[in-house]
């Protein structure tokens, strides 16, 4: 009787450790979604004040381009958050 008890027991610790190793999987894998997410948001930000810096370039014209540039980053970089 001692025999089957004992092997319920390793049969629950093994099932245990299983379950244990697929929770740290999972775990890994959101942590990795979490960070590409971040990552991508983070260049759209960029990607966009970029652009809207250009716009303001093109559409302001070479007498005020600095600030047309400055003006067009923060509207791209308010646009690349969204």
């Amino acid at each position: 009787m001692s025999y089957s008890i004992m092997q319920m027991g390793n049969s629950t610790k093994a099932q245990s450790k299983q379950a244990l190793n697929t929770l740290a999987s999972m775990e890994n894998n959101r942590e990795m979604v979490n960070d590409q997410n971040k990552q991508q948001k983070k260049s759209n930000q960029m990607s966009g004040a970029a652009s809207g810096a250009m716009m303001g370039y093109m559409m302001a014209g070479s007498a005020a381009g600095p600030m047309g540039m400055a003006v067009g980053a923060a509207v791209g970089l308010l646009a690349g958050s969204l």
